[in-house]
């Protein structure tokens, strides 16, 4: 079936579509992550209609409540409609206005402050009318549990039982962590969830005549402010150094009144590395655990290059993070020792 026809059907006969009856121009096409998006045109308006491929009932809704609220300030696209039971197609469809502007570039400061205007709105608007948490964790203690478990689960798969080096090196950043966890969970004692965007990163910003417009609302929700720009903030490193982060969170801290926010900030910026490792190790994980079949060998072996320095890397910036003195050759003499034991027969959880 071509699903540009179904789209262009269900714009044009659907009860439920504001084009019914219409013509409908489709105009481009193009896929996400986890959805289909088209650039439709009818008389004269230019809308995108995006079609979930997962969990459309909850994204979409939190998608189109963000919209709604924070179309008014010029802070996201306006919406025009959420179908949760389209006619014709199998998963949930919002219908938004194309919005025209430029990829946000933060290595501009006019655009990282305007940027950092965006999101102390968003995070300063008031809560007790946003009707969903945000599915990433709304506090540390929250953040924490899951990333123990997950690196615990890391730990157990590498050492099998024995001495390993790796499995040692992901012991002693779990206590790391651990120890930075404790100290700091009192600067969460007052704090209160906020609204969140929950997905902020530069590809999800336009830039038009001066202002920041955020997409993809898929994760909105009461949340932690805190993580939601220390997740900016690493994402944003490859194009903004050191100086012009300090230089963007004086910006942002300069507009939102929550003491110690700062400092939370902080604490997540020490721990988002580790969770990259651990998302890294356990994938990989169950990666190995489903290569039972005889040609599991071959195609391990065709990647392991890669996921030793991805490894390596991975466990360096995160040792770097928790300010552990780390040495890169030793971490990646561990990597291969542990990786050139590890086979498909050896990976029971």
């Amino acid at each position: 079936m071509d699903i540009t026809k179904t789209i262009h059907r269900y714009l044009t006969t659907a009860p439920a579509s504001h084009f019914v009856g219409q013509t409908v121009t489709v105009l481009g096409a193009w896929e996400g992550s986890e959805n289909l998006l088209w650039r439709v045109e009818c008389r004269g308006q230019a809308a995108v209609v995006k079609l979930y491929l997962d969990a459309g009932q909850a994204r979409g809704r939190r998608q189109f409540d963000a919209h709604e609220r924070y179309a008014p300030f010029g802070l996201a696209p306006r919406p025009l409609w959420f179908d949760r039971y389209p006619e014709g197609l199998s998963r949930q469809l919002l219908v938004y206005e194309w919005t025209t502007g430029d990829p946000l570039s933060l290595a501009e400061p006019a655009q990282a402050a305007a940027l950092a205007l965006a999101i102390a709105r968003v995070h300063q608007a008031d809560p007790s009318t946003v009707r969903r948490f945000c599915p990433n964790p709304f506090n540390l203690d929250y953040f924490w549990r899951i990333l123990r478990g997950g690196m615990g689960s890391a730990q157990q798969w590498l050492t099998h039982g024995a001495d390993n080096p790796l499995g040692a090196w992901v012991a002693e950043l779990t206590t790391r962590a651990e120890r930075l966890v404790h100290a700091a969970l009192p600067l969460w004692g007052a704090a209160q969830p906020t609204p969140v965007h929950g997905d902020l990163r530069p590809e999800n910003v336009l830039y038009r005549f001066g202002d920041a417009i955020l997409l993809d609302w898929e994760l909105f929700g009461l949340g932690d402010p805190a993580l939601d720009v220390a997740r900016l903030l690493q994402q944003s490193r490859p194009d903004l150094e050191e100086a012009g982060q300090v230089e963007w969170l004086a910006h942002y801290l300069g507009r939102v009144e929550q003491p110690g926010l700062g400092e939370r900030i902080a604490v997540y910026d020490h721990l988002l590395p580790l969770q990259a490792a651990s998302f890294l190790l356990n994938g990989l994980r169950h990666y190995m655990q489903h290569m039972q079949r005889p040609a599991g060998d071959g195609a391990l072996a065709e990647v392991m290059p890669f996921l030793q320095i991805a490894t390596s890397a991975a466990l360096v910036q995160a040792a770097t993070a928790l300010q552990m003195d780390v040495a890169v050759a030793e971490v990646e003499g561990a990597v291969a020792e542990t990786f050139g034991a590890l086979s498909p027969a050896q990976t029971s959880p």
